[in-house]
């Protein structure tokens, strides 16, 4: 029997964050995914560079939770072995292990022993940490991406991609050549900060207990919270002192469109009927877009005066009726908000 490898401190950090997001008696691949997006390195790299980020993830498994028909296999859950009998004193005798999680960790071994014979051929020292043949989480992401047909695979389809995209972004982190992700085909390249901010790449402006309070949160679940926060931003990009109604409608458009742009993201808390983004729809239905919205302010930025503070429209929103109130009452005042959407309609009524 070949050697036990001894996990690296951030693979223990891995585990931790795998356990955390465990619903059932065994920890399974999708988790281990998980974990992985919550700890610094190359690995992390990977993922998010495939817009797969511990916001994403999480989203993934909490709209699956409980669910019967969630996945379309069981991870190996019948192969369930001890983490122990994996990880030695690493694991946890009375926490369980999935096949596939088993043979992620299997494989993620084999790997260290590898490295760490190859280290000791050429005599060299290799990156921090990998050295003591000690196994890493790109070892771990690495065995993980080797089986096709877990739960991990599942995750990354939902997210946009594949197993053997992210296998190069590893490489080429490896390498120190990896690049920026594409955004989704259609979505304004402006919108990318928008994106970030609901994948958790980049944080909106907050006090940090707020910021810790919301780490791995998916904004798309809550559509006028994650306005709220929005309106703020695109006051900011335009350079704009202060908020007014045009930035809420900004913020709706950028939300809706982003959202729409990650269905995993916009799955989490959906119900019969979904009408969390009535007010983005019904703005696309009069053929109102951010990038048209963005041109028609550039264009003239004479607006006028709003009736009311621009907060006050986002105060009274609630997410449990979704953003069409919050658009109704935006387009039957005379607001900023109103009289650019009729500037983009030729001066007709919305």
């Amino acid at each position: 029997m070949e050697t036990r490898v001894a996990a690296g401190w951030k693979v223990i950090g891995v585990l931790g964050g795998a356990w955390g997001c465990c619903d059932g008696d065994a920890m399974g691949s999708e988790h281990l995914l998980a974990g992985i997006t919550d700890t610094k390195g190359e690995a992390r790299a990977a993922l998010a560079a495939e817009s797969v980020t511990k916001a994403s993830v999480l989203a993934v498994l909490r709209d699956r939770e409980g669910r019967a028909d969630a996945w379309s296999g069981d991870d190996g859950a019948g192969d369930s072995i001890s983490s122990a009998d994996v990880l030695g004193e690493d694991g946890d005798r009375r926490r369980m292990l999935t096949g596939a999680a088993h043979r992620a960790f299997e494989h993620a071994m084999g790997e260290a022993r590898r490295r760490k014979g190859a280290d000791k051929s050429t005599g060299s020292g290799s990156r921090a940490g990998s050295g003591s043949g000690k196994l890493t989480p790109e070892d771990l992401l690495r065995g993980l991406l080797a089986d096709g047909d877990n739960r991990c695979a599942e995750v990354l389809a939902l997210c946009g991609t594949t197993g053997d995209a992210v296998l190069a972004r590893l490489d080429a982190g490896a390498a120190g050549t990896v690049d920026g992700d594409d955004l989704p085909a259609g979505l304004d390249p402006r919108l990318r900060p928008t994106r970030d901010a609901l994948l958790g790449r980049s944080r909106y402006p907050m006090p940090f207990w707020l910021r810790w309070l919301t780490g791995g949160v998916n904004w798309a679940a809550r559509p006028t919270a994650w306005i709220r926060l929005e309106t703020e931003s695109q006051a900011r990009l335009l350079g704009h002192d202060r908020a007014g109604t045009e930035h809420v409608l900004l913020a709706v458009l950028a939300t809706h469109e982003v959202a729409r742009a990650h269905p995993h993201m916009l799955a989490e808390g959906a119900q019969e009927p979904d009408d969390r983004y009535l007010g983005g729809e019904r703005l696309a239905a009069l053929g109102v877009d951010y990038a048209a919205a963005r041109r028609a302010l550039a264009a003239d930025d004479v607006l006028g005066g709003d009736v009311r503070p621009a907060d006050s429209y986002v105060d009274a929103a609630d997410d449990d009726r979704g953003t069409g109130p919050l658009v109704e009452s935006l387009l039957q005042e005379g607001t900023r908000a109103l009289r650019l959407v009729q500037r983009m309609q030729g001066a007709g009524s919305p």
